[in-house]
C-alpha cells in the first residue's frame, strides 16, 4: 500500500517537473531533501508527529527549504506533510528517480570491489556496462574488502559476481563435494 501511495505522489510530482522541463532539477533537489532528513532524523520525526500543529510544520519546512528548492517542490513537501505522508518521502524519491531513469534511458549499476577502482578503470567499466545494457549508466562504486579481489556488479535485479571470495567458496565446495545451490 505504501509503495502505491509513494508512487502516485512521485509520479504526480514528475508530471509537474516534466511540464516545467525541470525533471533533473527536481530529482536533484528531492535527493537533497532526503539527504537532509537522513542527516537529521529528528527533523523527519518532527514532521511525522501528529501532536505538532500543521502550521508549525509548514513554518519549519519554509525556514529550512525556502529559497533552496523550487517553490512547487516546497509546496509538495507541505502537502505530503499535511496529508501525513511525509514519512514516505524516501520511497517517493526512489519512485521519482526510477521514473526519471526510465524516461531517460538510464540504468543504475553498483560495482563492489575489494579496493577503490582507478578513474580509468571506472570509466572502462561504465563504457562496458553501457554497451551491455544499451543505456546510459549511473555507476555507483563501493568498497568491500571481504570480497578479497575481483568485482561484484549489480544491475537491476541481476548480480554478476567474479569476486575472489566467491570463487574460493565454489572451489572449497567442489573439493568437499558439498556445493550449495545458489
Amino acid at each position: 500500500m505504501a509503495d502505491m501511495v509513494s508512487e502516485r505522489y512521485a509520479l504526480s510530482l514528475y508530471e509537474v517537473a516534466q511540464d516545467e522541463k525541470q525533471e533533473k532539477l527536481y530529482l536533484d533537489q528531492l535527493t537533497e531533501v532526503c539527504a537532509a532528513f537522513d542527516s537529521e532524523p529528528d527533523f523527519l520525526k518532527m514532521l511525522t508527529t501528529p501532536s505538532i500543529a500543521a502550521e508549525d510544520k509548514q513554518k519549519v519546512l519554509k525556514t529550512v527549504f525556502e529559497g533552496r528548492i523550487e517553490p512547487f517542490l516546497l509546496n509538495f513537501l507541505m502537502l505530503v506533510t499535511d496529508k501525513g505522508r511525509i514519512g514516505l518521502i524516501h520511497e517517493m524519491c526512489q519512485a521519482y528517480k526510477e521514473q526519471y531513469y526510465f524516461e531517460n534511458g538510464i540504468v543504475e549499476v553498483l560495482a563492489v570491489t575489494a579496493v577503490p577502482m582507478s578513474a580509468a578503470l571506472t570509466d572502462k567499466l561504465r563504457g562496458k556496462m553501457e554497451q551491455v545494457t544499451g543505456k546510459k549508466v549511473e555507476l555507483k562504486c563501493s568498497v568491500d574488502p571481504s570480497i578479497m579481489g575481483g568485482i561484484v556488479v549489480k544491475v537491476n535485479n541481476e548480480q554478476f559476481d567474479t569476486s575472489l571470495r566467491t570463487r574460493l567458496e565454489e572451489l572449497a565446495a567442489r573439493l568437499t563435494g558439498t556445493q550449495e545451490s545458489r
